[in-house]
């Protein structure tokens, strides 16, 4: 499997400009809601104000994708950059047994050089777990699952917005006591004010969950194209060459 198929390898800091300009997108749509006063209309609808809250969290969000994407990006370059120094035949397997060797060759420390230092050492080893890959798979993808516990407790508390929101409404019609003319129009507009309340955070979670989702899904693919080009440089570009039966 040739890791150039994978169109997050095909230039230097891919996975980071598609997430620069998803945050352009979201940066000009929040500059056009706050010019025509959408943002401004829906966080004074807005009772419970779960919606700045969900807004607040929005922003920790992009923040921690932020941190994770200029991470793998930069992992991805230093593979990309191994797997062609081996490929131009600047370095050789005995460059990779160990960080100090690799250090020594001018090879980025990084994930490619840390795992294969730790393979080639666990290899010198009896019954030495066979699953190194994995762990260090698991160790990245734990952060990226986060990401996803974290959209899903945005959506939650847009749901409690919604909540609060009928909680409003019904409660508007409980503490009336004769239904009039001038005591219905009160009730009803008490009742609007829930109504808004519910939806505009419901509105609001699902946005930033959809938002959200979109920089930890290349997250995920950022990870297995690292993963994928780390078993290229192992099982193709080091396997050692098999000497011809004489």
């Amino acid at each position: 499997m040739n890791p150039r198929w994978n169109f997050l390898l095909s230039e230097p800091h891919v996975l980071l400009l598609l997430w620069l300009t998803l945050l352009g997108l979201v940066v000009f749509a929040s500059v056009v809601g706050v010019d025509q006063s959408l943002v401004q209309m829906m966080v004074e609808a807005d009772q419970s104000r779960i919606c700045i809250v969900l807004i607040l969290m929005y922003v920790v969000g992009v923040a921690h994708t932020f941190k994770r994407t200029l991470y793998l990006s930069r992992e991805l370059n230093r593979a990309v950059a191994i797997a062609s120094r081996i490929m131009r035949g600047e370095v050789t397997a005995g460059a990779l047994r160990t960080r100090g060797d690799a250090h020594a060759a001018g090879l980025p420390a990084g994930f490619v050089v840390d795992y294969l230092a730790d393979h080639h050492a666990a290899r010198s080893v009896p019954d030495a777990p066979s699953d190194l890959l994995d762990a260090y798979a698991s160790r990245l993808r734990g952060a990226h699952e986060f990401g996803w516990y974290y959209i899903d407790m945005m959506l939650k508390v847009g749901f409690l917005g919604t909540l609060v929101g009928f909680i409003l409404m019904l409660s508007s019609v409980t503490q009336s006591g004769t239904l009039d003319a001038s005591t219905m129009q009160k009730v009803l507009q008490q009742m609007s004010v829930g109504m808004s309340t519910a939806l505009y955070t419901t509105l609001a979670s699902l946005v930033a969950g959809i938002l959200l989702s979109v920089p930890y899904y290349l997250l995920d693919r950022g990870l297995e194209a690292l993963l994928q080009v780390t078993v290229h440089i192992k099982e193709v570009l080091l396997a050692p060459v098999p000497v011809p039966a004489v």
